[in-house]
């Protein structure tokens, strides 16, 4: 009996099981009947698609467009006519125009399709009584009775997309927009009497389930651009992160103390929905936004979004969005990356649901500074001074891709623009250099006011930064109070990098070394070239004269004329020298300073007055006290050796005749094995001012 119950239960559950399973298959294939079909459910969390194609459907093959799966409209097509159909639609993405074709749908009933001008779609469209437009180039409202923007539904992504126009005869026209830069519309004309009742319901019945469920939690601010001359327009970006829509009502932006509410559309944002706010002026498809300073996007500051007591901010770069001949968007921790090929380096009303880089995105890590000029380059005999410049060296492991980083130096922000792959020991340089142009390791930047104190750094669009330089430069005696980085002539000199720390560019002056024309001017520089390594020889370097009461140019004391010489020792220069000023009263003064390969150094503040024609290492701040008993020491930058020092009082070495108005330097030279300190005279060389007559001094040349 037991046996017979279970049996019998047993088939009634199959009865019924299939009973429903026959039911939900007449539901389904009821429903996948329909040759047109809308879709709309702003609510689905699901990532959308951009889409206008054609797809194979329960055996069928049907024209989608819109966004898959929230926002879209499928057209389905009777197989005689699906090579025509392909032919024009391949016609509208190649921008050609092509002659109306006629055929039939799925459930047999007709349609039209082709491609037009903006003009034809216009004649087109004239007499409809209704229109959902999804670009706002369509949007004719003086021509239709009744139109559907996106004031009145919401969309993932903030681009144009499909056109319905429908008319009191039951005809419906599909108009897509042109695809890529081309003018060429696409339309599909068919009938369908309820299409019209069925897109308004689905729209208001899924809008007020959105308003219904929506949160008062608060969109990000994702990406801006605020270039003034850009076809494009001013706008800022927000996007919905979350799996829920967020109401409407209250939020507005602050730019720099300034508010602005945002323009009310449906009530809400769909979940993972992304929008743009622009200008009136603005190309995009976007959402007004008046009473906003579109310039402030350019200052230092804070954009914000909030409501209530809620806030988000966004950090403005301070800076403008034009490098080059390129246009970058802000992303709040870095500019857009860009194909070298692009113009304009952004994402507008893109939707995304994660923050993640490419996998072969560089780390900011695995970066050192290779060489930093603050000062530019001598070009034909001139300084270009804002021809300042960075050098990096990728010190990774793996192949990565820069473009998603940027460069901060003292108050200027630029984006690395490279969409190459780089690997281990590669050189990026950055800065203003024409010479580099076409070098695909060159991303233009325009440093300007920088100083040596700046602090370098790299980040990328995580948020993740590593200082590469902190504006302080070490050496075994300590940190200077000043460096000397440019002569009397416009010559520069950069500030190398060996293992993370800083030395004075060596000269490269070297046969093996490629020589261009701006490196022969230049020689303490090596612009994108991996150079930067202490030499291996040895060498040391003494006083050879100095003037430290300055000249007399007649009567008048010409303080300014001070100077220090110095002389390489040893068969191979250093490269460069710390010298300590020790007054008798008062705080020493470092000094880190430049040495010549070949010949004398000298250091003074500027071009000198008696002697005009002589090239100074220059220091600005340069000078050395006149009274008191006080002392000067040279040193090893690298070691910390003492290598020379001079003492010297108002008495001398040199002489400083304040009433006969002579003044002669200290002269330091060997008699007998053994090295004195002497009054120079002058020997008619180097060339000195004939109002000069009394200053005995020979700067830059041997006695």
């Amino acid at each position: 009996m037991r046996t017979i119950l279970t049996a019998f239960c047993l088939i009634i559950f199959f009865i019924l099981a299939s009973c429903k399973e026959n039911s939900s298959s007449e539901l389904y294939l009821e429903e996948s009947d329909k040759s047109i079909e809308f879709q709309y459910d702003p609510t689905i969390t699901k990532d959308s698609r951009l889409v206008s194609d054609m797809v194979q459907e329960n055996g069928r093959t049907c024209f989608v467009s819109g966004e898959d799966p929230n926002y879209k409209i499928r057209i389905c097509i009777h197989e005689d006519g699906i090579s025509e159909f392909m032919q024009i639609l391949s016609a509208w993405k190649e921008g050609t125009l092509v002659s109306e074709f006629s055929s039939t749908l799925s459930d047999n009933s007709g349609y039209k399709i082709g491609t037009y001008p903006f003009s034809g779609i216009k004649t087109k469209v004239e007499g409809s009584k209704f229109a959902i437009i999804g670009d706002r180039k369509l949007r004719f409202s003086g021509d239709v009775a009744l139109v559907w923007d996106r004031g009145n539904f919401n969309l993932k992504n903030h681009f144009k997309n499909f056109n319905i126009f429908t008319f009191s005869n039951g005809e419906s026209l599909l108009v897509l927009s042109p695809s890529g830069e081309s003018e060429v519309y696409l339309g599909i004309s068919f009938k369908d009497q309820t299409l019209e009742k069925e897109i308004q319901n689905l729209i208001l019945t899924k809008n007020q389930i959105g308003l219904d469920t929506c949160n008062s939690s608060l969109p990000i601010i994702t990406e801006i651009f605020g270039e003034t001359n850009s076809s494009l327009g001013r706008w800022i970006e927000i996007y919905n992160p979350y799996t829920f829509p967020i109401c409407e009502e209250g939020l507005e932006f602050n730019l720099l103390g300034n508010k602005t509410s945002l323009h009310q559309t449906t009530g809400f944002l769909s979940p993972h929905e992304t929008r743009i706010f622009a200008e009136d002026i603005a190309s995009l498809e976007r959402i007004s936004l008046s009473g906003i300073k579109w310039g402030d996007l350019k200052k230092v500051g804070k954009l914000s979004l909030s409501r209530a007591d809620q806030t988000f901010e966004f950090n403005l770069p301070g800076t403008g969005y034009l490098f080059g001949d390129n246009y970058y968007s802000w992303k709040g921790g870095s500019f857009s990356t860009c194909e070298t090929i692009s113009k304009f380096c952004m994402d507008p009303g893109k939707n995304y649901t994660s923050a993640l880089e490419s996998e072969y995105a560089c780390d900011p890590n695995d970066f050192e500074l290779e060489e930093l000029n603050p000062n530019g380059l001598v070009h034909k005999g001139v300084l270009q001074s804002d021809w300042k410049y960075l050098d990096l060296i990728y010190k990774g492991n793996e192949i990565c891709e820069p473009s998603s980083l940027k460069i901060s130096w003292g108050k200027n922000l630029f984006p690395i623009q490279i969409s190459r792959k780089i690997s281990s020991g590669e050189i990026i340089s950055l800065g203003n250099l024409p010479f580099l142009l076409g070098n695909p390791s060159y991303s233009f930047s325009i440093f300007k006011t920088v100083t040596i104190s700046d602090i370098v750094s790299l980040s990328n669009s995580l948020g993740k930064e590593k200082v590469l330089w902190d504006g302080i430069f070490r050496t075994s005696k300590g940190v200077p109070t000043r460096i000397v980085l440019q002569k009397t002539n416009g010559e520069t000199v950069s500030i190398c990098f060996e293992n993370g720390k800083a030395l004075l560019h060596p000269n490269s002056t070297d046969p093996a070394f490629p020589q261009s024309a701006v490196a022969f001017e230049n020689p303490r520089t090596s612009a994108s070239i991996k150079f930067c390594k202490r030499s291996e020889n040895l060498g040391k370097a003494r006083f050879s004269e100095v003037s430290w009461m300055g000249s007399y140019q007649g009567v008048d004391p010409i303080s300014k004329d001070k100077f220090l010489e110095f002389v390489s020792v040893t068969e191979y220069s250093p490269d460069s020298i710390y010298l300590e000023i020790v007054p008798g009263a008062g705080t020493t003064v470092s000094i880190l300073l430049p040495l010549e390969k070949e010949g004398l150094t000298l250091l003074s503040s500027g071009k000198s007055t008696c002697f005009p024609q002589t090239e100074f290492s220059k220091d600005v701040s340069f000078s050395l006290p006149s009274s008191g008993s006080n002392l000067l020491k040279i040193y090893d930058p690298y070691t910390g050796e003492l290598w020379d020092e001079f003492a010297y009082s108002s008495s001398g070495p040199g002489v400083n005749d304040t009433k006969n108005k002579i003044r002669k330097s200290a002269y330091s030279k060997m008699e007998s094995g053994a090295r004195i300190w002497s009054a120079s005279s002058y020997l008619g060389k180097p060339y000195r001012d004939p109002s000069c007559p009394l200053t005995d001094a020979h700067p830059g040349i041997s006695e």
